[in-house]
């Protein structure tokens, strides 16, 4: 019993994925209105007729005539490619044109299977196939060379706005990234003055009672007698009435009140009225608020007790934790912003004043302090506030929306607008990519050029579409001039397949383009049953 026999072709994931994205586009066209009667659609798909028929459900099938699907008996759907995208982008080559300058001048070879596999001449593959031409008419931007040789993809204005295609221009700019982590407001531990009492004595009155009032320096504190003080005046005027005030008795004396902390002012007025002072007034020594108090009116005192602790807070520290990973980035003097929990959008901006030389091994972190100002003491000791450190600040570098981006494995593309509704995707080198969504741009673009932001999904999608069917095309033309078209009672007499991918087959010697290996060829009976 004969069996029907079609020419085999290569089949490869580069071919699949283009199948797939071709579908999904078509798809997409259907819905959006932009079908083949549409005028809307798209315009200067790379074709070699003006229409083609495909099977909804088999997109590898295209015919030049209206019919029905061989593999599942659908009907065909039209397919209204226009122009060849060539043909349109030869108004803008002037002499490359083939109306022009009469035969078509070959830019550059690449192979089928792996456009970025770029040759100056004919050649073989990686794969072992032929190298094919990129004519000087049909290729982009040297920039588009480097993209793999990509052609300029032409949308209509309409159909730009369905799509939602925003653009964005190119620009220098200042890009940094910020850590954002947690702190926690402190009282600075250099502006805490702490009042303690080299003597014992009881307290006579007190005067800033009240935790958390502000007081100034020199503002009276409390008074306390104390019989030791009142002994060592006494020893002072003593002194001075046997020797004078520069008698060594009044001279030890002196240094004696001294060491208890009186000041010079208190220690001559004692001279001056010529009689030990019963009770002595303590004053605060700076200015700030009273944060700890541990005296009362009556109280028996001790030397060495701690009475008061007073704080300046018109400078705060904020201490936060960064992680590990994070640390290295982290440096004395680098800007700091700093939000309260309870006052969402008031940012202060500050620095990072030290960063501590242990990590924490329990939580993995690096303690940082940061110095704020506080003007009208809006940060209140206590409180949680998320902190941004700002790192890796870089001025004037050129920048794009990093959503503009496309990234495909280790190549990242943008699409340049190149006026007239045409888009060049272009390959391109980023730096630093920053925060309030921007990226840095090495090498691949200049400033001024306009990519797009948004809609860049599918505009990749009709490039490789237009690639496919330009490759299907091509094919489909290479078969028929060979006399190997789609009767059913021919078929090739030998073919090559792959030994670990049988599905993998050519009608010529080659490589397996999924592992590498060599195909082998195989005897094949025409018009002979099995």
């Amino acid at each position: 019993m004969n069996q029907n026999k079609k020419p085999l072709k290569m089949k490869s994931t580069v071919l699949a994925s283009a199948l797939t994205v071709l579908f999904s586009t078509l798809l997409f066209l259907q819905v959006a209105g932009c079908g083949p009667d549409n005028s809307a659609g798209l315009s200067g798909t790379p074709v070699l007729g003006d229409t083609l028929y495909t099977c909804a459900m088999h997109p590898q099938v295209m015919r030049s005539e209206p019919g029905e699907c061989p593999q599942c008996g659908m009907d065909l759907v039209a397919i209204d490619t226009g122009t060849d995208a060539d043909h349109v982008d030869h108004a803008d080559h002037g002499d490359s044109s083939p109306a022009a300058g009469g035969e078509r001048k070959i830019s550059h070879w690449v192979a089928p299977m792996d456009p970025a596999y770029v040759r100056d001449g004919p050649g073989k593959s990686p794969m072992g196939m032929d190298l094919v031409p990129v004519y000087l008419d049909a290729a982009a931007s040297p920039a588009g060379v480097k993209a793999g040789g990509a052609t300029v993809v032409r949308i209509d204005p309409v159909m730009q706005q369905n799509m939602g295609v925003r653009l964005e221009r190119v620009e220098r700019q200042t890009i940094f990234r910020h850590i954002r982590t947690v702190g926690e407001v402190e009282v600075g531990e250099s502006e805490v003055s702490v009042v303690n009492l080299r003597f014992s004595g009881w307290v006579e009155k007190v005067y800033a009672d009240k935790t958390g009032e502000l007081v100034t320096a020199g503002q009276a504190l409390f008074d306390i007698y104390s019989p030791e003080l009142v002994s060592a005046q006494e020893e002072y005027l003593l002194g001075i009435r046997t020797g004078g005030a520069t008698g060594e008795l009044a001279k030890s004396a002196e240094r004696k009140l001294a060491l208890w902390d009186l000041s010079p002012k208190d220690i001559a007025a004692i001279a001056e009225a010529g009689r030990a002072n019963r009770v002595l007034t303590v004053r605060a020594p700076r200015r700030g608020f009273i944060l700890r108090k541990s005296i009362v009116e009556g109280a028996r005192v001790k030397a060495g007790s701690d009475l008061y602790h007073v704080g300046d807070l018109s400078r705060i520290w904020v201490t936060a934790d960064v992680y590990e990973y994070d640390a290295p980035w982290v440096e004395p003097g680098q800007k700091a912003q700093m939000e309260l929990t309870h006052a969402r959008g008031r940012v202060v901006e500050g620095s990072v004043a030290y960063v501590y030389p242990t990590l924490d091994e329990g939580s993995r972190t690096l303690r940082v302090r940061l110095e704020f100002d506080n003007p009208g003491y809006l940060l209140k000791p206590g409180m949680f506030a998320t902190v941004y450190i700002e790192f890796r600040r870089k001025d004037g570098v050129l920048a794009v929306p990093t959503e503009a981006i496309l990234h495909s494995g280790r190549r990242e593309l943008v699409f340049v607008a190149r006026g007239g509704g045409r888009f060049e995707p272009r390959e391109i080198t980023t730096g630093l990519v920053g925060d309030h969504h921007v990226t840095e741009v090495l090498e691949g673009l200049s400033e001024g050029e306009l990519v797009v932001a948004s809609g860049q999904f599918l505009l990749d999608s009709e490039s490789q579409l237009q690639e496919a069917i330009r490759k299907m095309l091509g094919r489909s033309e290479t078969a028929g001039s060979s006399g190997q078209g789609y009767d059913d009672d021919e078929g090739p007499e030998e073919i090559y397949a792959c030994p670990m991918h049988p599905e993998v087959v050519s009608n010529e010697p080659g490589r397996c383009p999924e592992c590498g290996m060599f195909l082998e060829k195989k005897d094949s009976t025409r018009g002979q049953g099995r």
